[in-house]
């Protein structure tokens, strides 16, 4: 019997390259999903604050668009979706992490605390003169 191992120095790279690749990758990773929760925390605060001050002590109104006989609420959930995506179409295809982790938060926060958020085509209220 013999034992033909064989060390080849492409082996030696390859595995170099096996350790120091999730090395890399993990701080990154990391970096990015801390700022996106970090965004996350800040959007949801601040809105839930903002609420608390404007919307439930009704100095600002929610959001309704006529449309014939019905009402469509924009809830902040649907223009964050729509912010998200401007964004994301006017800087193709690029988003900076804090931001979208920022308005992800506002959007949890409308679904989160509001029981209606899934309320969005309302009918209108006759309306007596």
């Amino acid at each position: 019997m013999s034992n033909n191992i064989s060390i080849d120095p492409q082996d030696h790279k390859r595995s170099k390259v096996k350790m120091l690749l999730p090395a890399v990758v993990l701080p990154i990773t990391l970096h990015y999903s801390v700022m996106f929760t970090e965004g996350i925390v800040v959007g949801y605060v601040l809105c839930k604050i903002f609420c608390m001050f404007f919307v439930e002590k009704g100095r600002i109104d929610s959001v309704f668009l006529d449309y014939g006989k019905w009402k469509v609420h924009l809830h902040h959930w649907i223009m964050g979706l729509m912010v998200l995506a401007a964004a994301w179409t006017l800087d193709y295809f690029y988003l900076p992490t804090f931001f979208a982790g920022f308005v992800c938060g506002v959007i949890l926060q409308d679904i989160y605390d509001y029981n209606d958020w899934h309320k969005i085509l309302v009918r209108k209220e006759e309306v007596k003169e």
